[in-house]
């Protein structure tokens, strides 16, 4: 019993140490971006040698996978969430919450603002696979809100998400470009001005609250 309660332990600090070079990871790619993302600033921002470096990672780009890894976890925890929780009273209302949830994660988890930023910027990372996770999130929310009747007729849920999923993207992008990242929930609220009245029923657009939850 003895070796197994030290073999748990030894998985549980590899674990830790793999958390914490991806957390390292995700502030120098936020900083700097996936390109000039040197592997021994991450090591030295981790506090882990080459060695233990690459006992973990054999490479940037595997280092990368896990960086996106954690934004596609957030939209899995979203589908799972709308497949399980009682139905909100309006799914357009509970994706504006969504979006306004992500920004607050964003905000506060720089390995998120890293995964913004891979799939954003030119690099390995701008591809259709980066983009699945969200599309497939609010696709299945937007479908959620067909069936309730709340999208006005000419809306297709997998084209409208392609737009909200881009529209968020280069509102993103700005923030980034325009170091206003403090005003990001501001900015998706305007994002939100502009393009719900093309998406919601009028009784619906009445009904709906585009600041975030806590405001």
């Amino acid at each position: 019993m003895q070796e197994r309660g030290e073999r748990g332990e030894r998985a549980e600090r590899r674990e830790q140490t793999a958390q914490r070079i991806v957390e390292a990871a995700g502030i120098v790619i936020d900083r700097k971006g996936y390109t000039a993302a040197s592997i021994p600033e991450i090591q030295d921002t981790a506090g882990v040698s080459r060695g233990g470096f690459y006992h973990h990672f054999a490479s940037k780009q595997e280092l990368g996978d896990a960086v996106l890894a954690r934004q596609a976890l957030f939209f899995e925890r979203v589908a799972k969430q709308t497949e399980s929780e009682p139905a909100p009273a309006l799914w357009l209302q509970a994706l504006t919450d969504i979006s306004h949830q992500y920004t607050a994660s964003i905000l506060n988890d720089p390995v998120l603002r890293a995964a913004v930023r891979l799939s954003i910027e030119p690099g390995p990372y701008q591809t259709a696979e980066s983009y699945a996770a969200p599309l497939g999130a609010v696709t299945a929310v937007l479908e959620f809100a067909r069936d309730a009747d709340e999208l006005q007729d000419h809306v297709t849920p997998q084209e409208a998400s392609r737009t909200l999923v881009g529209c968020y993207s280069g509102v993103q992008l700005l923030a980034l470009a325009l170091a206003e990242r403090e005003t990001l929930h501001q900015q998706v609220t305007g994002m939100w001005s502009l393009i719900m009245p093309g998406l919601a029923r009028p009784t619906v657009l009445a009904r709906l609250r585009l600041d975030p939850p806590d405001s």
